[in-house]
């Protein structure tokens, strides 16, 4: 098995998570908050039902070492043994699962000294928000541009969680002492992407408009890998963290629904096909 770096201990009190193995109570809290604006969530779900896929997650990463892909029939045997009470299936309980995976593998490969000054970080915080809006932009068009009522919840969903990250930049950079207004790089390959979206629009089926919002939010994920290099000051690097997991998260669904898609046209190709075929 390959050798990997663990996630980085919590100094937060730990409890005993399902595996037998400590599971840091901040995960536990973190999740707690934040899952009713996850992708994934549906409408009716407690935390209850989610709470154990997050605490697998993190705590299969520390003992397989692999990609999450690479360990999903074990993950999936785990949870069958795991759930407790949660009334989610495996494929139901794996987009939390891979979302706690990630952020155990990001707590072990992202971390910072703070050395950048106000300057620099300003300017990272800039391109950051010019993405966020961007992308928050483009997702209310898609949103527009869907007749699928579950596709187009989960584009605003989108849409709004880009809104709370621009805010969210827009105020620790007002706080470090920097302007707001037409400042900042961006990388161009954001903007192309979601201009993409954009131009197919008026009759573009759901697997273009998907995959067009997949490459966006990969333009997206380079620009956050970028800043988490850049040795943030502590608490910027935590808010940018956070928000490159979101980002993540994002995509993960984007990538299981066009996945879907794909499935549902061939399908649907196949039984076309078989219909015109001579008896």
């Amino acid at each position: 098995m390959a050798e990997h770096t663990r996630p980085a201990v919590d100094v937060a009190p730990l409890i005993l998570g399902g595996r037998g193995t400590l599971y840091p109570s901040s995960e536990a809290e973190y999740w707690r908050d934040a899952y009713t604006r996850e992708p994934y969530f549906e409408d009716g779900r407690h935390f209850e039902d989610y709470g154990p896929a997050y605490e697998l997650g993190w705590t299969a990463y520390g003992s397989y070492g692999e990609e999450f892909e690479t360990a999903d029939r074990v993950l999936a045997n785990d949870w069958a043994v795991q759930k407790g009470v949660s009334t989610l299936s495996w494929e139901e309980a794996r987009p939390a699962c891979r979302a706690a995976w990630q952020r155990a593998h990001n707590a072990g490969t992202y971390s910072t000294d703070g050395s950048a000054g106000s300057a620099a970080a300003i300017e990272t915080l800039k391109e950051l928000a010019v993405h966020a809006h961007d992308s928050e932009l483009g997702f209310k068009e898609c949103a527009g541009q869907t007749e699928a009522p579950a596709l187009r919840a989960f584009l605003e969903r989108c849409a709004q969680s880009c809104c709370d990250s621009s805010t969210q930049l827009q105020e620790r950079i007002v706080g470090l002492g920097g302007e707001l207004g037409e400042g900042g790089t961006v990388s161009a390959a954001a903007h192309r992407a979601w201009f993409q979206i954009r131009g197919i629009f008026g009759g573009a089926r759901e697997q273009a408009l998907l995959g067009d919002c997949l490459r966006a939010q990969e333009a997206a994920l380079s620009c956050y890998r970028k800043a988490l290099q850049q040795n943030l000051p502590q608490d910027v690097h935590d808010l940018v963290q956070c928000q490159f997991e979101m980002v993540q998260r994002n995509q993960d669904m984007i990538r299981t629904l066009l996945e879907r898609a794909q499935a549902q046209a061939k399908s649907s190709q196949a039984a076309g096909e078989a219909r015109r075929a001579p008896s």
